[in-house]
């Protein structure tokens, strides 16, 4: 069996002072510390991290030995899955404990994105599109099209989709590290507005 014994975690923002090093280090160390585990007892290190050309460490999963000096020589490995990077961390992670190739696996997601321009971060972000057919597109243009398939099969479910960002939002309000702490009633939610402008129909701000 395979269980999570700690965990550790930067708020979510524009943190300057943080670069994706920084980040690495700090939710690392905080996850061993609140699972009590040495680093020297870590068999190793699989890091989640999507990149797409917006840092220039593309072997970002070296940079998790930072957090201690006993992690030197600890294997690292990066995966990249687009939006799931993280999960597919966790589940390489468990896969080499089951085997018995680890005990003890340190996993990290990560991604540094506010130090760049909105253009230069979408056209990052594209690279995990489908270019024969989603070249070009955004991802609020992308997930717009999943939206709109889902309403041609199911109807109009653009009320669903206000009651998500009110529920998300209204937790966000209860986690002191989410990124946006600030509650919007139903009603904002589902109209469009100069605050919740119209990104990708039928997709808003929200």
């Amino acid at each position: 069996m395979v269980q999570i014994v700690g965990w550790g975690h930067t708020k979510f923002g524009k943190l300057a002072d943080f670069d994706l090093e920084a980040l690495i280090i700090s939710a690392g160390r905080e996850a061993l510390d609140h699972a009590g585990v040495a680093p020297g007892d870590v068999d190793g290190i699989w890091l989640g991290h999507f990149n797409g050309g917006m840092v220039g460490d593309g072997f970002a999963a070296s940079l998790a030995l930072g957090i201690h000096d006993d992690l030197r020589f600890t294997p690292a490995t990066r995966l990249e899955n687009a939006c799931a990077s993280g999960a597919a961390a966790i589940f390489a992670a468990r896969d080499a404990i089951e085997s018995g190739r680890a005990k003890i696996a340190l996993v990290i997601g990560a991604e540094k994105m506010t130090h760049l321009p909105t253009a230069e971060v979408a056209r990052g972000l594209g690279h995990a599109a489908y270019q024969a057919e989603e070249a070009g597109m955004s991802f609020p243009q992308v997930f717009a099209g999943f939206a709109r398939a889902y309403f041609d099969k199911y109807g109009d479910q653009s009320d669903a989709l206000a009651q998500i960002a009110v529920k998300n939002h209204a937790n966000a309000m209860r986690n002191p590290l989410a990124q946006l702490h600030k509650e919007l009633s139903y009603e904002f939610c589902a109209g469009v507005s100069d605050k919740n402008p119209m990104v990708a129909d039928p997709l808003t701000g929200r």
